[in-house]
């Protein structure tokens, strides 16, 4: 099959030539990156389809990133079947059930530091060709939050001194530990399976990156409220079972660090999606990531950051979704 004739019809042929007793083929969900997945049925079984043509960080690198994950008993879906020249790719089917179905996730303590557990796996994992391309994109990625969130987007001047941000968080990014970065280590991409053992997917964008990033992904979601405390208290758990040994109070300073870095850059990278391809399926997740990254900041000692957020940001960007 050539890209022009992919179809779910024939998204199931292809299914079919692995297990030729599939009968259906559901879609999953699509990605920022336009990344596709179908869930491929029988009575008796079923399997993952992705459909990647992703010039960057695709189909290959996926395939590769996971058997270099396995090979170090990362728990990631098993590849059954590829085909470069349709980019489909047969996976084992996790379920639906991710860590983002948990109610009150930072209550359950057993979950959360499972998940630490598995980060700490990630982080010792040995890979081929893993880029450390982060620092090129550190001030650029997180500039699309003045740029295309509050400037194009919500129409809003910047405060005095924004660019005063930039110089304090590119040491406080680039000093940490570097290390495995999944780069979107949340709860969304972390599986529950058999036994409640967890497992990763969505890995394709991996780098050597600051461990403050996917701490940040775990501990500062999208879709709750964070709470100082309950970060530094889980910051101390990580610090105890990390291989690399760093002390609570560096752990939960970088975890901050990357927060900020990570929601500035996810604030613009979702309102660029909407404003250039009118996807816009995230961006009810805003309100609460700009309040998260107000209480970030305010520890952080960036009370104009936080100002401005509180102030301006928030009322503006209820408007402008309540016309959406």
């Amino acid at each position: 099959m050539k890209i022009a004739e992919i179809s779910k019809a024939n998204i199931l042929r292809y299914a079919q030539t692995f297990d030729g007793d599939l009968t259906s083929l559901e879609p999953l969900k699509i990605e920022a990156s336009g990344r596709k997945y179908f869930r491929a049925s029988s009575t008796e079984s079923s399997y993952v389809i992705s459909h990647d043509d992703s010039r960057v960080n695709g189909q290959l690198v996926f395939i590769n990133r996971a058997n270099e994950l396995a090979d170090c008993n990362v728990r990631v879906p098993k590849i059954f079947k590829y085909e470069l020249d349709s980019n489909l790719t047969i996976l084992e089917d996790l379920g639906d059930h991710s860590l983002i179905d948990e109610r009150n996730f930072y209550q359950q303590e057993r979950l959360v530091h499972s998940s630490l557990e598995l980060l700490n796996q990630m982080h010792q994992s040995e890979h081929v060709d893993l880029h450390s391309t982060f620092w090129m994109g550190l001030e650029s990625h997180a500039k699309k939050f003045s740029k295309v969130f509050c400037i194009e987007f919500l129409g809003l001047e910047m405060f005095d001194g924004y660019k005063d941000l930039y110089v304090d968080m590119r040491p406080q990014i680039m000093d940490q530990q570097w290390t495995n970065c999944h780069f979107d280590f949340e709860r969304r991409n972390i599986h529950v399976i058999d036994n409640d053992e967890l497992a990763l997917i969505d890995f394709q964008d991996m780098c050597f990156g600051p461990i403050g990033i996917d701490l940040a992904g775990i501990l500062i979601d999208h879709y709750t409220p964070c709470k100082i405390d309950t970060i530094k208290k889980y910051c101390n758990s990580f610090s105890e079972l990390s291989v690399y040994g760093i002390s609570a109070e560096d752990i939960f300073s970088a975890t901050l660090w990357g927060g900020l870095q990570r929601n500035l850059r996810i604030m613009g990278t979702l309102t660029e999606l909407y404003l250039r391809l009118n996807r816009s399926f995230r961006m009810r997740d805003l309100p609460q990531i700009v309040l998260n990254t107000a209480i970030i900041s305010k520890e952080l000692n960036q009370a104009s950051l936080a100002n401005f957020l509180n102030d301006n940001v928030s009322q503006t960007l209820e408007d402008k979704l309540a016309n959406l």
